[in-house]
C-alpha cells in the first residue's frame, strides 16, 4: 500500500508546464495555481493531500481519471474535480493522458480570502463547504473565467482582476452543482452507443457523422462540445481502456492491435503509450510489480 504524502508545490514554468505559488501570486488564500498541457501522457498522480486547501482541476482539454476511496472518477474536457481540505486522491496509478489541465488550490482559513471582507468571505467558505462531491460540469464562460485568471494572476498590478476572475468561476461551480448532470443529445448518445458495441472495429469519422445526419465538421464540433473531447480522441481512449483488459487476459499486443482495428501492433503501441506513458509491455510488468 503505498502511504498518502502531503503535496506541496513549487513555482515552476517551462513550455508545457506552469505552476506559480503563494509567492508569485499574492492573493490571499490562493495557494498555488497551475496549468499543464500535455503533449503525450505522464506519470500518474500517487495518493496525496492538501494540508487544509480546496483543490479545483479544470480539464480543458483530454481525458483524465482521478480516485477518492475506491470510487473513481472520470473527466474529459469542460469538467471540474475538486477535492476538500486534507482529502486524500490519485490518479489510481493511471497516467494523466494527453490533454491540457489547469488547477488552483485554495487555502480558506486566510484571512481577507480574495481580498473579500469578512462578511463576503464567509459567504464563499460557507458555498463551498455545500459543494457534493467531487465533479462538475464546466460551461464555456466557467473555464474563460479561470483561462483568464491564470493569464493576470502572475502579474502583480493585475491580482485584482484575477481574483474576481477566480470569484468569478467559484460561484458558477456553486451555481452548476444545483443543476442536472451534464447531458448529451438525442443523435450524439446514438453515437456513443454505436462506439460502444463496435469498438474492435476502425469507425471512421465520415461513419459516425452520417449516423447523426451531419457533415464532418459539424459533427467533430457537436461532439466535443456536448462531451469535451475530439471524437477520435474518445474512440481511442476507449480503445485503450479495452486493451489494458485483454492484456491482463493473455492475449498478444498483435491480437489485440488485430482486434481492436489499428492495422498493425507498432501504431497500436504508438496510440497506448500516449494514453499511458509507457509500452504495452512495460504497462504488464508495471502491473505485476503493483500486485506484489
Amino acid at each position: 500500500m503505498i502511504c498518502p504524502q502531503e503535496w506541496t508545490d513549487s513555482y515552476y514554468t517551462s513550455k508545457y508546464r506552469t505552476v506559480y505559488t503563494r509567492r508569485e501570486l499574492g492573493i490571499p488564500g490562493l495557494r498555488m495555481f497551475g496549468k499543464h498541457t500535455m503533449n503525450q501522457a505522464c506519470a500518474p498522480l500517487l495518493p496525496h493531500f492538501h494540508r487544509d486547501a480546496y483543490e479545483f482541476t479544470f480539464v480543458t482539454e483530454g481525458t483524465l481519471t482521478f480516485t477518492v476511496g475506491e470510487k473513481d472518477y472520470e473527466l474529459s474536457g469542460y469538467d471540474v474535480f475538486m477535492t476538500r481540505p486534507n482529502e486524500v486522491h490519485s490518479t489510481n496509478l493511471i497516467p494523466l493522458s494527453t490533454g491540457e489541465i489547469l488547477w488552483f488550490q485554495l487555502d480558506v482559513s486566510e484571512e481577507n480570502l480574495f481580498f473579500l471582507n469578512e462578511e463576503a468571505g464567509a459567504h464563499l467558505v460557507s458555498g463551498l463547504a455545500q459543494l457534493p462531491p467531487h465533479t462538475f460540469h464546466a460551461p464555456g464562460s466557467m473555464l474563460s473565467h479561470v483561462k483568464k485568471a491564470f493569464e493576470l494572476a502572475a502579474s502583480p498590478h493585475l491580482r485584482y482582476q484575477a481574483s474576481s476572475c477566480l470569484l468569478l468561476a467559484l460561484y458558477e461551480i456553486m451555481a452548476q452543482s444545483r443543476e442536472l448532470p451534464r447531458s448529451v443529445s438525442p443523435d450524439m448518445e446514438r453515437v456513443l452507443t454505436y462506439i460502444k458495441d463496435n469498438i474492435s472495429q476502425e469507425l471512421p469519422l465520415e461513419g459516425l457523422a452520417r449516423l447523426c445526419g451531419l457533415s464532418l465538421s459539424q459533427f467533430k464540433q457537436k461532439f466535443k462540445a456536448q462531451t469535451g473531447i475530439s471524437p477520435r480522441h474518445y474512440i481511442n481512449y476507449r480503445k485503450i481502456q479495452l486493451s489494458k483488459q485483454l492484456l491482463a487476459e493473455g492475449k498478444s499486443v498483435t491480437d489485440i492491435a488485430m482486434e481492436l482495428g489499428f492495422g498493425s501492433s507498432s501504431y497500436f503501441t504508438v496510440v497506448f503509450r500516449r494514453f499511458n506513458a509507457c509500452t504495452p509491455s512495460e504497462y504488464l510488468k508495471q502491473a505485476a510489480a503493483n500486485r506484489d
